[in-house]
């Protein structure tokens, strides 16, 4: 099937995913030309499907149509969003702008082109009071989502220069309106912030040189009454939360996650990462950002049997380097995802690696180059929904959770520091080093390889204490929770005996 001209659905894109995922051979071409817009093509060439634009004799690739478990990848275009982006192209293709001559300004840029150069400058590392700020991936991931949102996707073809701030309150309501209040806020925190980047970074190319920044005094609509009622009340369950919870009910959490796990076909990576979460209080994301050349299984500088795991700064939401001492327990976990991992890949692709402690399974994330991937920071989030009974299927007609108070995972930060500021020999700010506070700013230009490294920066020695009364508490109410120390499926590191003593 070389060339079809069809309407191109859901179906289509998933027909051409699946020839993609069974292709052995690169050469190999099937198109899927659109009835409805004609100049919209979809191709399948070995393991890529692409979205590409035909018209004048030009073909321009305007993004991929992979589709895996609801991850955004850069690139990545729903069919609806590949509609509008080849109506756009197609309208630069068929009207091109006229010739400048050498004595006429620059034309302004349009949004898309702002757009465009502001995303591109969000994976630069900047510089900022001094220090060096690296690109952060949820920044790069919120603006790609705000920015793609009808509403402020359709101010594309509109130059800056004749942008008004009546054009960005409509486009802001609407977000509004389809999105909510939260959604609202952010995306006009971000078109504000893209704006004034313009105006002080690229003043001459974007024809704003010289423009008041009337889009600084703009605020997001206020929260109806309905959102005002539902936020007060996500405040008053996040309050009593953090009273409520605390480590038994962490421990007995962890017995229904391990039998839940059991019973059902749950990946390596978010059995192992919730255990990960309860035990360190990392956020979702530098979780599954741990690489595996970062976790050693022994800490030169620490206590015997423990090892240590590593971030760099970009992963951080401090933007600094960030080390945590691992008791046994806690380095049997990252373990245990590794085994699991690597025997669940061997059974069904052979003997493959992964750079990543919580790799996904999948072989190919949005980006079909990418081949290596990481456990998605939300699939965490969707397991505790499946014990909440929200899928329907299986054990998830139960909520197995409703015996507990109210819990996320981000809660696990509170219980834990709750129960180690009143636990005895626990200094506060190792607590504080523990957790990674966002506003422990470290200085990372001492060496990384030395002691003072290790012992002043890091503060390596206050974090160990404060690990491990958390993680001899966190067993210790698992235990009596009726709980048995987890094993990897195929052998049982000898630690996790060690652990249970």
């Amino acid at each position: 099937m070389p060339s079809v001209r069809v309407d191109i659905t859901a179906e289509v894109v998933k027909t051409a995913s699946d020839m993609a995922k069974a292709s052995k051979d690169s050469d190999a071409i099937c198109d899927w030309f659109d009835v409805r817009q004609h100049y919209l093509q979809l191709r399948q060439r070995g393991k890529q499907v692409t979205w590409f634009v035909r018209a004048r004799g030009r073909s321009q690739k305007i993004g991929v149509a992979n589709a895996i478990r609801g991850e955004y990848e850069r690139g990545y275009l729903s069919i609806k969003q590949a509609r509008d982006r080849a109506a756009e192209v197609y309208a630069g293709i068929e009207a091109p702008p006229k010739p400048v001559s050498a004595g006429d300004p620059p034309p302004a840029w349009l949004w898309s082109d702002l757009d465009r150069e502001y995303q591109a400058s969000l994976k630069e590392p900047r510089w900022r009071a001094g220090r060096v700020k690296p690109p952060s991936r949820g920044t790069q991931d919120d603006v790609r989502l705000a920015f793609a949102k009808p509403p402020v996707a359709a101010l594309a073809a509109r130059p800056l220069t004749a942008l008004t701030s009546l054009d960005l309150t409509r486009a802001i309501e609407k977000v509004h309106e389809e999105n909510g209040h939260r959604a609202a806020c952010k995306t006009l925190a971000y078109v504000k912030s893209a704006l004034t980047w313009a105006l002080s970074k690229r003043g001459e190319k974007s024809g704003l040189h010289g423009t008041m920044p009337w889009w600084t005094a703009m605020r997001p609509p206020d929260p109806t009454g309905d959102e005002i009622v539902e936020m007060q009340a996500r405040r008053r369950t996040l309050t009593q939360a953090k009273v409520a919870f605390d480590v038994n009910h962490l421990g007995a959490l962890l017995v229904e996650h391990e039998s839940f796990c059991a019973e059902e076909r749950i990946s390596a990576g978010v059995r192992w990462g919730l255990w990960w979460v309860a035990f360190t209080g990392n956020r979702r994301f530098s979780t599954v950002a741990l690489e595996r050349e970062r976790l050693l299984q022994v800490d030169e500088f620490g206590r015997p049997g423990w090892g240590r795991a590593a971030w760099p700064p970009e992963t951080m939401k401090g933007k600094s380097e960030f080390w945590l001492p691992l008791p046994p327990a806690v380095l049997a976990v990252a373990n245990g995802s590794i085994a699991d991992w690597t025997e669940e890949v061997r059974r069904k692709h052979g003997e493959i690696d992964s750079k990543w402690v919580f790799a996904s399974t999948r072989r190919h994330g949005r980006d079909p180059e990418n081949d290596d991937v990481a456990v998605f920071p939300n699939s965490l989030n969707a397991h505790l929904r499946a014990m909440r009974g929200v899928k329907k299927s299986g054990r998830n007609k139960q909520n197995l959770l409703a015996d507990l108070p109210w819990f996320s995972l981000h809660l696990v930060r509170s219980v834990a520091g709750n129960y180690l500021d009143a636990a005895p020999g626990v200094p506060k700010s190792g607590i504080s080093a523990m957790l990674a506070h966002a506003d422990e700013e470290t200085d990372d230009r001492l060496a990384p390889t030395t002691k003072a490294f290790y012992v002043s920066n890091q503060r390596m020695p206050e974090k160990a204490i404060a690990m491990g009364a958390w993680s001899d508490a966190l067993i210790e109410a698992y235990l009596k929770a009726g709980g048995t120390m987890p094993m990897p499926k195929e052998k049982a590191p000898a630690v996790w005996a060690r652990a249970a003593e």
